[in-house]
């Protein structure tokens, strides 16, 4: 006699994508996201440009300083990161939103440029000391003009 051994597959459908003819653009950096914006080219050229402004971040013993910084969206700015920790004289600046990974050494800057695109709190961090700070983005629109405190 003959006994046949049947095995069964099982498929998991669950996972599978719907729609394979739609692609999304799904970035993971959601503070470098470009933003369609239909702007016609003489606003393009009279636009005024905004000095790039130089922001010092220190990477001390006792965490950053400053540990927030506020930014104002689609401003230029020029981020240095300065370590002058004693104890901790190699270590590194993460700021994943904005693809900017840097080794600083002890008394060494690091340079790089930031154009925020996004609102929201970003985070910085040093993952060898384990601190972090924060990029607070801003724009006009959510900073109505301020009133004097006291007339």
């Amino acid at each position: 006699m003959l006994t046949s051994v049947a095995n069964a597959w099982e498929v998991d459908f669950s996972r599978r994508q719907v729609e394979f003819n739609k692609v999304k653009n799904e970035d993971r950096l959601p503070a470098s996201v470009q933003e369609d914006q239909s702007v016609n080219i003489l606003s393009k050229v009279f636009d005024s440009v905004e000095p790039t402004q130089d922001i010092v971040i220190m990477n001390t013993e006792k965490g950053f300083v400053p540990a927030q910084v506020r930014l104002k969206k689609g401003g230029n700015y020029r981020i240095h990161v300065v370590n002058v920790n004693n104890k901790e004289k190699n270590v590194s600046f993460v700021l994943d939103a904005f693809s900017e990974h840097h080794n600083t050494v002890f008394g060494e800057q690091k340079t790089f440029h930031v154009t925020p695109k996004t609102d929201g709190i970003f985070s910085y961090q040093c993952p060898e000391t384990a601190v972090q700070g924060k990029f607070i983005i801003y724009s006009d629109a959510a900073a109505p003009d301020r009133m004097p405190a006291s007339k």
